[in-house]
């Protein structure tokens, strides 16, 4: 019944984010992308909507909100209608998408029925973990947050989650949790880790759908840059692997976060909406913090587009500053507030000197700083970056002691490891050598080493220099670069004949559905099949999962057709040694600023070390 119920949330932020978007934003939006923007939109209206109900001691709002939404839908439903989407094209692609995103939640729901029943927890938060290695504290993230508002409580008077800080993370996914559950009158109450069961297998259906809404940010991005076909190679290649998969129904808000990314970018190569852009990205930041490097880099490249043409066109100063201003205020306000009520945020003192989450909220700054750089020789700390940048594209991450690659659950093992800290496997070990050839092809083209360095390379440093701890690159914190990679590997397949394309993507299945099914190290430790141990009665979960599975492929096999017409000159690849040379080229300019900010980083380090 919650599975429905969560489904009802979604269909009823969709119908929000429509009309707000038909109403407000139809010279941002076009038509056919307007069903992509519509549960973005729909979520941080009703994340504002429950923060004004709750602090304003109005509850009542939320409902009566839901009723004038209603009663405006009526009123101009002639100004709602559409006819983008009766056009083949677009149909098609949102059609598949939808297929794709129902699929997927219909894996998650039955594989969670299957490993409840043999891995059943106290109760459904121990039982998840079980499922994805999602500890509990992460995955009741957003519960924790909608309670601790509902409740009127105070920081820091009251007392938040066990060390955890409730400024730890921004709280956008706690008021849309709290919404709902207002909206739909379900308890949200907590004591140990034991929750109200009617309340709780809502929210993580609803955080399962949430994150599925990557793909509707996915859909309209690649066919705006690959077209039709490199669309539905990215939606099925994301709903296929085991990182997504697992991340995602691990309840972690992280793809739900990079979906009004993936849109702000969209708008940004359609030259559109810098307002909107700036509060995708800050709605972004909001429901988790880890893109900031990433807003950093976009808001690099769209100064460069000032002088260069990257998108095709060079972007107006006016529309710049738009997107500049706006989103500094409304990413900034964040900090302002953090500032204002006093919080250590103790995960900012654990990623610059690796600090306990208790240590770092009951010691002084200058004590850890001095413990730290205490702990590290100034030589050690000058190679940090290094060594992190190198283990982020090496999977050294699949070479620890507990993983063996001797059994099926070892080799499962190695695999999803490296899938979670190797930036090159984001989408499966299988895909590494296509995205390293993608990387190489697409660095031939014309502005691309802008491009990466913007997006890839001003983050990644951000990310190296300031995350000084073992593993900065784990991909449940960075998912922005399961983007990059997916661009990576549309790059090398959307010339290729149908064929080809979908023996890459079964071999993608097949990896994603074998750590899902049998690696015992996922995001933590948990428990991985034994097919031998499964009771007949519940072979039809197992069998369920895979049919699901196999329709995401077979339905991308009967989308997929050979690419047709000319290809843009401009944005075409070199090939042959040219290419390679350029290529070359970019990729060695890359590591010569690399070279530059270590060496800076070094000598900035000195002054921790006095003689």
């Amino acid at each position: 019944m919650e599975e429905i119920v969560a489904l009802f949330a979604i269909c009823l932020l969709t119908g929000v984010g429509w009309v707000t978007a038909r109403l407000c934003f139809r010279k941002a939006i076009t038509d056919e992308d307007c069903i992509y923007f519509a549960p973005a939109l729909g979520a941080g209206i009703c994340g504002v909507v429950a923060y004004i109900a709750i602090h304003s001691y109005q509850p009542w709002l939320i409902p009566g909100f839901c009723v004038a939404f209603a009663v405006v839908a009526v009123f101009f439903r002639k100004r709602l209608h559409s006819e983008a989407m009766s056009q083949n094209e677009p149909w098609r692609l949102f059609r598949f998408t939808a297929l794709t995103f129902f699929a997927l939640y219909g894996m998650q729901v039955v594989l969670y029925g299957l490993f409840s029943r043999l891995y059943p927890g106290p109760h459904e938060v121990w039982t998840l973990f079980n499922m994805t290695g999602a500890p509990p504290p992460d995955q009741m993230f957003a519960w924790h947050q909608a309670m601790f508002a509902d409740q009127h409580r105070h920081y820091p008077q009251d007392s938040f989650l066990l060390d955890m800080d409730l400024y730890d993370r921004p709280q956008l996914g706690g008021y849309i949790t709290l919404f709902f559950f207002r909206l739909l009158g379900l308890p949200l109450t907590e004591d140990h880790f034991v929750y109200p069961p009617d309340g709780l297998h809502f929210y993580h259906c609803l955080w399962w759908l949430l994150n599925n809404l990557y793909l509707v940010g996915v859909a309209p991005l690649f066919r705006k840059l690959f077209g039709y076909r490199g669309a539905i190679i990215a939606v099925a290649t994301t709903a296929m692997g085991s990182f997504f998969f697992i991340c995602s129904a691990g309840s972690w808000m992280k793809f739900s976060g990079g979906y009004p990314f993936l849109l702000a970018f969209l708008l940004y190569l359609e030259n559109r909406g810098p307002l909107l852009q700036a509060a995708l990205c800050a709605m972004r930041s909001y429901i988790h913090g880890s893109v900031l490097p990433f807003l950093a880099g976009f808001g690099l490249l769209q100064i460069l587009n000032l002088r260069y043409p990257i998108a095709g066109r060079r972007l107006s100063v006016r529309n710049v500053g738009v997107f500049a201003v706006t989103g500094v205020i409304l990413v900034g306000a964040w900090f302002i507030v953090v500032r204002w009520v006093g919080s250590k945020q103790p995960l900012v003192y654990y990623y610059l000197y690796n600090a306990g989450l208790t240590t770092a909220q009951t010691t002084p700054v200058a004590e850890l700083a001095k413990a730290f750089y205490d702990k590290h020789t100034w030589l050690d700390l000058s190679f940090f970056p290094v060594r992190s940048l190198l283990s982020s594209w090496l999977p050294l991450g699949a070479l620890q002691p507990e993983t063996s690659p001797a059994s099926v659950a070892g080799l499962a093992d190695v695999l999803f490891a490296s899938q979670r800290f190797c930036i090159a496997c984001a989408l499966g070990v299988v895909a590494a050598p296509l995205v390293i050839a993608g990387l190489f092809k697409a660095l031939t083209r014309n502005h691309a080493g802008k491009v990466a360095l913007c997006l890839y390379l001003v983050p990644t440093l951000m990310v190296a220099l300031l995350y000084r701890i073992d593993w900065p690159f784990s991909l449940h914190i960075l998912v922005l670069y399961h983007a990059i990679c997916l661009f990576l590997w549309v790059t090398m397949l959307e010339q290729r004949p149908p064929r080809v394309v979908m023996l890459w993507l079964s071999l993608v299945l097949a990896e994603g559905v074998f750590c899902v099914l049998f690696a015992d190290i996922r995001l933590l430790r948990a428990n991985g099949l034994n097919l031998t141990e499964i009771p007949a009665r519940y072979l039809w979960f197992l069998g369920a999962y895979l049919i699901l599975a196999l329709a995401i492929l077979l339905g991308a096999g009967l989308e997929i057709r050979p690419r047709s017409g000319p290809e843009d000159s401009a944005a075409m690849a070199l090939g042959g040694w040219k290419g390679l040379r350029i290529a070359g080229a970019k990729i060695a300019t890359g590591l010569a600023i690399v070279a530059v900010v270590v060496g800076i980083y070094s000598i900035y380090c000195l002054r921790f070390y006095p003689r």
